[in-house]
C-alpha cells in the first residue's frame, strides 16, 4: 500500500520538474518544421526558402512532367517526382544551397540553410530568465504540494467516526 504512494509521490516530483525545466526554457524543445516547395508552370515557388538546420524541404510537382530538386553541388537530389507526387530532403548543414531541375535545367532557386543563432543574453541565476516571472518555481512548489497531498491522503488514518455513519 505504502509503495503505490511513495511512487505517485516521485512521479508528481518527476513531472513538476519537468514542466519547471521547460518554463525555464532549459528543457525547451526545438521541433524541426517541413516547408513545402511547389513545382507548377516549370518553376519553384518560393524560388527562395528559408531554414534552420534539421527542417525539411518538400518539394510537390504540380506539372505533367516530371521534375527534380538536384543541388548544384550535388549535395543532395530528390530524384524524379512525378505528377501529384512529393519528395522531401531535410538539411543539416547551415549553408545556401542552389538547385534546379535537371531535367528542365532552367528551373532554378534557391535554399538557405540557416544555423542557429548563438544565445547572446546572459541571466542571473538568482533571477528569473526575461518572460518566465518565476514560473519554474512556482511550478515546483505546485508539483511538490500535489505530492504531498497525495501522499497524506494515503497515509491518513480512516476517521473511526465516519465509518459508523
Amino acid at each position: 500500500m505504502a509503495t503505490r504512494s511513495v511512487r505517485r509521490l516521485i512521479v508528481g516530483g518527476a513531472l513538476g520538474a519537468v514542466l519547471a525545466l521547460v518554463g525555464s526554457g532549459l528543457g525547451a524543445v526545438v521541433l524541426a518544421a517541413d516547408h513545402a516547395v511547389a513545382i507548377a508552370g516549370f518553376a519553384f515557388s518560393p524560388k527562395s526558402v528559408t531554414i534552420a538546420v534539421g527542417d525539411t524541404v518538400t518539394w510537390t510537382n504540380a506539372d505533367a512532367p516530371g521534375h527534380t530538386a538536384t543541388a548544384d553541388d550535388a549535395s543532395f537530389d530528390t530524384g524524379t517526382i512525378s505528377t501529384g507526387n512529393s519528395k522531401s530532403v531535410t538539411f543539416s548543414t547551415a549553408g545556401t544551397f542552389g538547385y534546379h531541375c535537371k531535367i528542365h535545367p532552367a528551373m532554378t532557386a534557391t535554399i538557405v540553410v540557416a544555423a542557429a543563432a548563438p544565445a547572446t543574453d546572459t541571466v542571473d541565476p538568482g533571477k528569473p530568465g526575461p518572460g518566465s516571472a518565476g514560473t519554474p518555481w512556482l511550478l515546483l512548489v505546485f508539483a511538490a504540494a500535489g505530492g504531498l497531498a497525495l501522499a497524506r491522503r494515503r497515509f491518513a488514518r480512516p476517521d473511526p467516526a465516519a465509518a459508523e455513519d
